[in-house]
């Protein structure tokens, strides 16, 4: 139970550090899932290039493993990651042109509740 706060506690500090040391950074678009068992899917709408950030967060001991496709299926990227380190964030590249449009994602873990989120910024210009 501790643990699960702990988490909590992890992810909003997380994301407050980032609203004040960010607040130039236009967040463009995404969402996320969290499902009470091992697996998770998620389809966002929107991308229009720009950087692709893939959140996960499983629970247990093991591995968590996440994959992300885009939808004209010209672009997929996948991770395993220890399932006991918290919640993760992994950053895909600026120049994903070719995955205009959505993504497709899915999250497994050993043990439930998992969460699965897709975020993107704007291009940078310049």
């Amino acid at each position: 139970m501790g643990k699960f706060f702990k988490r909590g506690a992890v992810v909003a500090v997380t994301a407050a550090s980032i609203a004040v040391i960010a607040p130039q950074v236009a967040l463009a678009g995404g969402q996320s899932a969290t499902c009470q068992g091992t697996v998770c899917y998620l389809s966002v709408a929107g991308y229009k290039g720009g950087g692709l950030s893939i959140d996960a967060d499983v629970h247990g001991q093991g591995t968590g493993h996440w994959i992300v496709c885009s939808w004209d299926g010209k672009w997929c990227a996948e991770k395993d990651f220890d399932a006991s380190a918290g919640p993760g964030s992994w950053l895909e590249s600026w120049a994903r042109q070719d995955a205009n449009g959505g993504f497709d994602a899915k999250v497994t873990g050993p043990q439930g509740p998992v969460t699965i989120g897709l975020r993107w910024l704007d291009k940078p210009r310049g």
